[in-house]
């Protein structure tokens, strides 16, 4: 029986974390593309953040939409937030498991 190693899952979640190049927010109706502003990765978890300054994206947030370098849609969170003058940060949180059969 294979016994799936921690290196083998820390390059799983390194493999998943980096696919991730930028992220659309959808505010009013309108997308809106944006940087990762900042990745975690803590065990087998990886979260990545997008942050809204305060000046930025006054409205209805509608959905974050995690994208790979062709902008294709990985990862998608509906949501509706009204952001005001105030920052939001917004967290995309991934787990990995690896089941060997």
């Amino acid at each position: 029986m294979a016994i799936v190693q921690k290196r083998l899952l820390e390059l799983l979640r390194d493999d998943l974390s980096n696919h991730f190049t930028g992220a659309l927010i959808n505010v009013n109706g309108t997308l809106r593309t944006y940087p990762i502003h900042k990745t975690l990765k803590n065990g087998f978890k990886v979260t990545k953040y997008i942050y809204l300054d305060d000046v930025q994206a006054q409205g209805q947030i509608q959905s974050a939409v995690l994208v790979d370098s062709g902008g294709n849609a990985l990862a998608i969170k509906n949501m509706q937030v009204i952001k005001g003058d105030s920052g939001l940060l917004i967290a995309f949180e991934f787990s990995l498991e690896v089941k060997v059969i």
